[in-house]
Formats: C-alpha cells, sequence, structure tokens
C-alpha cells in the first residue's frame, strides 16, 4: 500500500487510466456532427409554387425534380429526358405502387412539366403527385 502525504491510501491496481479526455474528444464530435447535419442542402435548389391544400408524401416515393433551366434529376441524379422513361419504369418494376412525386421550379414552363408528366405516365408511373410549399394561413 502506498501512502501519501495527505493521508489517503491507493492500493496497487487502483488507479486506471483517466478517462475524462476520451469523453471531451466524444463530445466534441457528437456536436460536430449535429452541426454540421443542419448544413446539408438539397442537390438542386428549387422555388416550390404554393398550395393552400397539401398532404405529406409517402416514404416510398420517388422524387423527380426539374430545376429552373429545365435539367431533371431523378432520385439525386442528372437525366436526360429521353432517358427518362426506361430508367422510371426500371425503378417502378422493383416497387410498382410508388408515387412519383415532381418537384418543379416555379418559373419552368408548364409545358416542361407536362413532358416530363408524360414520360413518367410511359415508365410506367400510375400515380404523380406535385410537391409544393404550403401557404400559411393569413398569408397571400
Amino acid at each position: 500500500m502506498i501512502e501519501f502525504e495527505y493521508g489517503r491510501n491507493i492500493t496497487e491496481g487502483g488507479a486506471g487510466p483517466d478517462m475524462t479526455p476520451m469523453i471531451d474528444m466524444i463530445f466534441q464530435l457528437l456536436i460536430f456532427f449535429l452541426l454540421t447535419s443542419f448544413f446539408i442542402l438539397p442537390a438542386v435548389n428549387v422555388a416550390l409554387p404554393k398550395s393552400r391544400s397539401t398532404e405529406t408524401q409517402p416514404p416510398s416515393s420517388l422524387i423527380l425534380t426539374i430545376g429552373s433551366d429545365g435539367s431533371i434529376v431523378l432520385a439525386g441524379r442528372s437525366v436526360a429526358m429521353r432517358d427518362l422513361a426506361p430508367l422510371l419504369s426500371a425503378a417502378l418494376a422493383r416497387t410498382p405502387d410508388r408515387t412519383v412525386v415532381i418537384q418543379s421550379d416555379r418559373g419552368v414552363p408548364f409545358g416542361r412539366v407536362v413532358e416530363v408528366m408524360e414520360a413518367a405516365r410511359d415508365g410506367g408511373a400510375q400515380e404523380i403527385s406535385f410537391m409544393v410549399k404550403r401557404i400559411e394561413s393569413g398569408a397571400r
């Protein structure tokens, strides 16, 4: 037994590594990942049109984005218009009851939206819906 001047006795093997620095690092990493998760941005910046009636989208929906320049993004990948129907057909073959959600910039000409809708129908989409931003009550 080791005896110190201030009177505490420490038995051999009783002292262990100091865990405080490791706990500090764990908390710092936790804070870092929590803060950086808030800065994740969508792949395409889209100004959604507004609507008074909105519904939440089902989790198994397939999101199709039309950018302000008319570009098409399917599930995070840029897609040419001619390839859209075959890619949708392949995606819907695995799970045919998926809803295709079109997320279009409000500046996109309506004709482009109709072309994308027709390609989605040709690809086998049974249900097509649109993603909009809800208008708060009292706002116009």
